[in-house]
């Protein structure tokens, strides 16, 4: 053992290749000292009764993510809340909504995630919201501290806004013309996905923007760039990746905060073959 240890949730981490029991049990207390899902004692148990080593340097990588800084632990379970609907895994879903609670976050700001996630999730993701936390939504109380977010991150409804005429389902020359100016202003150009909807469904480009648009109103704008440098990295969606980057920086993501959200997909779900997708989409924004 070093003279200094840096201890993180019990683990001492200045010596990976050697666990005492009493690092294991510090580390399984605090687990369940939060009183979240069982889940994280469960896979922490699991490393440190058979990869002890493997567990002190997950710890050693988590805490760049995560506890015990709130602005990133709300920043990784925003972005974790959005995945685990995509993925349907319901304990997941619970363990985000137990966190970003926990960190101030209201109902309301909650379902902004979830129905902006509903975008991309369908109707699947939204039943395993339900099936998740649906039945205690109605007793949620809203914490008097609000949840953290990175500095510069505002609350600004308008900024999703291009101008759609909705008194009528038709997507109107005007229509067309917002929309493409929107993006031209915002990031620089129009994607190739809105380009092939306007061409062969506009109708569809309509509604699915208005939904985009009205989805987030008490969050910061920023956490929706922030979700899509996720989803398209999990999906290895290049354009998608680089548009998400494109829109954050214009809603004035930093630059660190754009490759903590790339590298904590990498470490959390993708691995290093995630990194790939981010070199070949966004090296030279970053």
């Amino acid at each position: 053992m070093t003279t200094n240890p840096y201890i993180s949730e019990g683990l001492n981490l200045s010596n990976i290749m050697e666990t005492a029991p009493e690092e294991i049990e510090a580390n399984l207390k605090g687990a369940w000292r939060r009183r979240g899902p069982m889940y994280q004692l469960q896979i922490n148990s699991l490393m440190l009764d058979y990869a002890p080593e493997f567990a002190k340097l997950h710890r050693w990588a988590a805490d760049l993510y995560g506890r015990p800084e709130r602005t990133n632990i709300v920043t990784l379970a925003v972005q974790n809340l959005h995945t685990y609907i995509h993925q349907g895994w319901e304990v997941g879903i619970v363990n985000s909504f137990y966190t970003l609670r926990g960190e101030g976050m209201t109902k309301a700001q909650l379902m902004e995630i979830i129905m902006f996630t509903q975008l991309s999730a369908g109707m699947r993701g939204l039943g395993h919201v339900y099936r998740a936390v649906g039945d205690v939504l109605p007793i949620y109380a809203d914490p008097k501290t609000p949840a953290p977010f990175p500095e510069g991150w505002e609350v600004d409804a308008e900024a999703f806004k291009c101008g759609l005429d909705l008194t009528t389902r038709t997507m109107t020359e005007q229509d067309k013309k917002n929309l493409t100016g929107w993006y031209e202003q915002t990031i620089g150009l129009v994607p190739r996905s809105i380009q092939f909807g306007l061409e062969h469904h506009p109708e569809f480009v309509k509604v699915h923007r208005a939904k985009w648009e009205t989805a987030i109103k008490t969050l910061p704008k920023q956490v929706v760039p922030y979700m899509l440098l996720r989803h398209n990295m999990v999906t290895d969606s290049r354009d998608g990746l680089r548009e998400a980057v494109l829109l954050g920086k214009a809603w004035g993501i930093t630059s660190h905060w754009l490759i903590q959200g790339i590298t904590a997909t990498a470490y959390y779900f993708t691995g290093f073959d995630g990194l790939y997708t981010a070199y070949n989409a966004v090296e030279d924004l970053l």
